[in-house]
């Protein structure tokens, strides 16, 4: 059958490409914030420096995360690698409110 006929593969790869950018977009932006304020945290010297550091750092960790969300084998591997990107800053952060 001609992919003409049968739309499914089409529309598989539309979702993966769907999947993969609102990964680059939004997952990214996540994993940058959560890196940013936890580090933020953890780096020595005055805060606004600390602050500036984490935040410039961030930007660079953003970007590194939008291009793994398009270089993975698949969608599925992407955000698994990305939801595991959060998991340390998340707990960092978590912990940090529940243990002052």
């Amino acid at each position: 059958m001609s992919d003409a006929l049968n739309p499914a593969p089409q529309t598989a790869y539309r979702l993966a490409i769907a999947a993969r950018t609102v990964l680059a977009i939004f997952g990214s932006y996540l994993f940058a914030a959560l890196a940013a304020a936890s580090l933020s945290l953890l780096l020595p010297g005055p805060r606004a420096q600390a602050v500036l550091s984490a935040t410039m750092l961030a930007f660079a960790l953003y970007c590194a995360m939008a291009i793994w969300a398009f270089s993975a084998a698949s969608a599925i591997r992407a955000w698994l690698v990305a939801l595991a990107c959060c998991v340390p800053p998340a707990l960092h952060l978590l912990l940090r409110e529940v243990m002052p």
